[in-house]
């Protein structure tokens, strides 16, 4: 049990003890029950927890908490690992964005649904709770809106505009590109108070919030608030088709079929391959070279398995949902099914160690900022200031990067490798599942 006062130290602490990078650590001990964090001024009554291991789910969690929506009869409790599970667990989608001018971006989109809008949707239908949403394209009407569900003793779940979100310090080419998903659980006489990833709830004021509502234009001022429990819903079958989809996914994804290349099993195997095709002009011996390429192509891989979502790309935070859902749903096979994603959580967390050990100082230092950019998440008050410089700080080292075309090509020889062994690990847990 700690406070989030306490979690900085104890992170560092377990850092000392066992080695692990600041967003592994973090992760062991967030997903630990919180003891109530100090009262804050403006806050909910009764709304203690903030934040936790990974962005969207976390809020999710903690407004479920909030609003007193039961787990289920004979289940386990709820956990960040039970609503990640019931959003849709692991997934993986491959692209890469080149734009004149800046270096080649890679993405690697590690869950079910791309977008965390849609994937935190499909999990308010499987916790059990009956929801008000709200859509509106004006800003005065979504204010009002938000101020009601407050004045109502309610958290409200909005989805907001990643980029315009001024504690995370992203340029100004990202503002409009990605939703993400806040819990607004307060308000004084400037603003609001917010539950994201954090540690501490984080203060927009009022012109910032209605900013970011309004900027992400597919899910301009939505709002979700808890009503209570939903009538006559079925757990258990609820469970069964959060995993059926996850495993699904992995041959059918949710997205456009000519997108069905770059997704689930096939997406991991054009990645795979990728990693060391010389001959075609998207292999990253040609698209990540050297130096300041072969920087945006790893850090980037880094951010996205290691501190992007839960570590080892989230794939042991969904091991532990199937396993609590062996007993629940008295299914055996699906703990067989876990330890093949704990199987392939440790395969991608070593692709990550091999990024962030590898023989480059820019780059080690690029890994280092992207653990600490988690670790500002976690600090009462931060703001934008140091999150930007953090940003700058990335990208100057990416200029700095001396990494030679052949280690670069070597360290991608040993990520195929890791890649392989996932899709082996993946492609049997779905199989699993699937059954």
């Amino acid at each position: 049990m700690t406070t989030q006062r306490e979690l900085k130290q104890l992170v560092r602490e377990r850092m000392a003890r066992t080695g692990e990078r600041y967003a592994a650590a973090r992760a062991h001990l967030v997903s630990r029950a919180a003891a109530p964090s100090p009262r804050y001024p403006g806050v909910l009554p009764g709304y203690d927890r903030f934040g936790g291991v990974q962005a969207n789910t976390a809020p999710l969690l903690n407004v479920l908490r909030h609003a007193g929506i039961p787990a289920p009869a004979g289940g386990p409790a709820w956990s960040e690992a039970i609503v990640n599970g019931l959003c849709g667990g692991p997934g993986f989608l491959y692209a890469v964005f080149e734009y004149r001018g800046y270096p080649p971006m890679l993405t690697l989109a590690l869950q079910s649904r791309s977008m965390a809008d849609q994937y935190v949707a499909e999990g308010l239908a499987r916790v059990g709770a009956e929801w008000a949403e709200t859509e509106t394209g004006s800003a005065k009407v979504a204010r009002a809106a938000l101020d009601e569900a407050l004045a109502a003793g309610r958290a409200a779940l909005c989805v907001v505009d990643l980029g315009s979100l001024p504690y995370y310090g992203l340029p100004k080419e990202y503002v409009g590109g990605a939703p993400h998903l806040v819990a607004v659980v307060g308000l004084d006489e400037t603003g609001y108070w917010l539950d994201d990833r954090g540690g501490a709830p984080r203060h927009l004021s009022f012109d910032q919030m209605a900013n970011a509502r309004a900027r992400y234009r597919k899910g301009r001022h939505r709002l979700t608030a808890a009503v209570g429990p939903a009538a006559g819903f079925e757990p258990r079958a609820a469970w069964r088709a959060a995993i059926a989809d996850t495993a699904r996914r992995y041959h059918e994804p949710a997205v456009p079929k000519s997108f069905w290349g770059n997704c689930g099993v096939a997406g991991l195997r054009k990645w795979r391959d990728l990693l060391t095709d010389r001959r075609d002009p998207k292999g990253w011996p040609n698209v990540f070279a050297e130096g300041p390429r072969a920087y945006a192509g790893l850090y980037r891989a880094y951010e996205c398995i290691e501190t992007g979502l839960a570590p080892g790309a989230g794939r042991g935070l969904y091991a532990e949902f199937l396993e609590a859902a062996a007993g629940y749903l008295g299914a055996e096979p699906l703990a067989r099914a876990a330890a093949h994603w704990r199987d392939s959580a440790g395969h991608w967390s070593a692709i990550a160690a091999l990024i962030a050990g590898a023989d480059d100082e820019a780059l080690r230092a690029g890994c280092d900022l992207a653990d600490r950019r988690v670790e500002l998440g976690d600090a009462a008050g931060a703001g934008s200031v140091e999150a930007v410089a953090l940003w700058r700080q990335r990208h100057e080292l990416g200029g700095r990067c001396r990494l030679s075309a052949t280690a670069a090509a070597g360290l991608y020889a040993q990520m195929a490798e890791k890649v392989g062994a996932i899709i082996d690990a993946e492609e049997a847990a779905a199989t699993v599942m699937s059954g």
